[in-house]
């Protein structure tokens, strides 16, 4: 077997919260999370929002330090790095944020911000890394002029085009796309999709592909990995999960999807209540106050991620089904 480009290990991360919930009281972001990401392909990452996909992107990159687990890039583990080892290594694993006009500096002209890196890094300096800055804006479908440009000039897909360019500029092996086309029309989130695929195949990447829409998510990832309340739920190869899914929850998020066929409706499945506080989770499977198909066991008993098919993980009870 190959060694995967990132792996993720029980990696757990919890916060500590306000007054009004205890001393000791902490929310659980993300608990006892395994992935791996091989090269060159890209994995999906739904959920709710609040399931917390962002907070294990931020792990992934080890922009949060978690509080068990480990992270494992090109056979590293990025926990024993030093500080300056870990920073050769961002080189190689940059990110694109989901909000395009709050994660560009409006101080900075956008190539500016575009070499910020290559400065940073010393891989380019004066006429090189504006050439280096015209080709990255080039390739991401904006003209080389734009440069001496200030953010708030552009429009939203423009400004996550330049993101992009950013996170291309130190020739990364892994990007983590956190939800990069949820704040944009429809039609230019086709537009920066393309854009994604047309690179990955150009240059080879990786893409951590998180997103709380599964039409987006279908549409890129060769495997997909659902979550819910901090815990990966299911985790299989895209087609086979869009399917056939192996948990409730995914079944109910796949019935949530419009279908693209005039007269042709799916049956939705509607969950009771709402989802339950991170802070103090209920015993058993975390999605069992709102399961459809609950039984004693799932209130009680804590389901393992385990293979019900070849290549197919689900954490629940019941399954296969």
């Amino acid at each position: 077997m190959t060694t995967p480009l990132l792996a993720l290990r029980g990696l757990t991360k919890s916060f500590r919260v306000g007054r009004g919930f205890g001393r000791r009281a902490r929310l659980v972001a993300v608990s006892d999370v395994d992935l791996e990401v091989e090269a060159g392909e890209t994995l999906g990452l739904v959920g709710e929002s609040g399931c917390g996909k962002s907070t294990l992107a931020r792990l992934a990159l080890r922009l949060v330090e978690p509080d068990a687990g480990e992270i494992e890039f090109e056979g590293r583990d990025l926990l024993q790095l030093s500080r300056g080892e870990l920073r050769g290594m961002r080189r190689r694993m940059q990110i694109v944020f989901q909000d395009p006009f709050a994660s560009l500096n409006p101080r900075m002209t956008v190539g500016e911000t575009i070499g910020e890196g290559l400065r940073v890094h010393g891989l380019a300096r004066g006429a090189a890394l504006e050439r280096r800055v015209a080709e990255l804006l080039e390739i991401v479908g904006l003209a080389p002029e734009l440069a001496s440009r200030y953010p708030h000039e552009f429009s939203g897909g423009q400004r996550q085009r330049v993101g992009i360019a950013r996170a291309l500029a130190l020739e990364p092996r892994l990007v983590v796309a956190d939800e990069p086309v949820s704040s944009l029309d429809v039609s230019i989130q086709a537009q920066i999709l393309n854009l994604l695929l047309e690179l990955q195949r150009r240059f080879e990447l990786a893409y951590l592909f998180i997103s709380h829409d599964l039409r987006v998510v279908r549409h890129l990832s060769r495997r997909v990995a659902v979550m819910y309340l901090g815990r990966i739920v299911e985790r299989a190869p895209a087609d086979r999960l869009y399917e056939r899914p192996q948990h409730p929850y995914t079944d109910a998020l796949l019935s949530a999807v419009p279908v693209p066929e005039p007269g042709r409706a799916r049956g939705r499945i509607v969950l009771a209540g709402d989802v339950p506080s991170p802070i103090e989770p209920p015993s058993g499977c975390p999605f069992h106050p709102r399961c459809p198909r609950a039984i004693e066991r799932c209130a009680l008993e804590r389901p393992a991620l385990r293979e019900v098919a070849p290549s197919h993980f689900s954490a629940c009870h019941l399954a296969p089904f």
